[in-house]
């Protein structure tokens, strides 16, 4: 084969295993722990397709969908299969630096939600945990059509030793039956310091 065919043709088929190669990374969804983005703490969102990072967790069903008003999280449960612990639920890891930077901090969380189409939970509950330092509780909301943001305030536990895992847990209330939520975004704003 003459080089003025050879080195085209090797190079359009370098070119192709390239492509191939970073194909499977195309198209996929966000996984992992949340993150903030290295700049500003004061304000993290989760949203988009960013939700997709949810961990069902127990016998919960997840899963992100998509329509007209973009990504959105429907989380769904059947009555009494839901753990009191925010970590064996629906929830979303926190990384590392989030934890140092909410530590000693007020957080407000909200969580912007609605009761599903089918089987919609008439509340739902959230719980910010801070690992073996502490947890908020499970703070309930009623929840009303259409989507509407909810909040609480929550005094992180100043970090203590080894950084731990923190958890943002989230779930319908279930008095029987199944109940579902969907949750377009959550937002983390970290307010005034309360511990040294």
């Amino acid at each position: 084969m003459k080089d003025r065919l050879f080195f085209p043709l090797a190079l359009v088929l370098a070119a192709g295993m390239v492509m191939l190669a970073l194909a499977p990374g195309f198209g996929r969804l966000p996984e992992g722990a949340v993150a903030g983005n290295g700049r500003d703490y004061s304000r993290i969102t989760i949203e988009g397709p960013y939700l997709n990072k949810v961990i069902a967790g127990g016998d919960a069903t997840t899963r992100l969908q998509k329509g007209p008003d973009g990504y959105a999280l429907y989380i769904e449960a059947d009555a009494g299969v839901l753990n009191d612990a925010p970590e064996l639920g629906p929830h979303f890891r926190l990384a590392g630096d989030i934890e140092v930077q909410f530590s000693g901090y007020t957080v407000r969380c909200t969580v912007r939600a609605r009761p599903a189409d089918d089987h919609g939970a008439m509340q739902m509950e959230a719980n910010y945990s801070a690992g073996r330092v502490g947890e908020s509780g499970w703070t309930e909301f009623d929840l009303a059509p259409g989507f509407q943001d909810y909040s609480f305030d929550y005094n992180v536990p100043v970090a203590e030793g080894e950084q731990g895992v923190d958890y943002f847990a989230i779930r319908p209330v279930v008095p029987d039956k199944s109940r579902a939520v969907i949750v377009q975004s959550v937002t983390f704003e970290r307010l005034d310091r309360w511990g040294n």
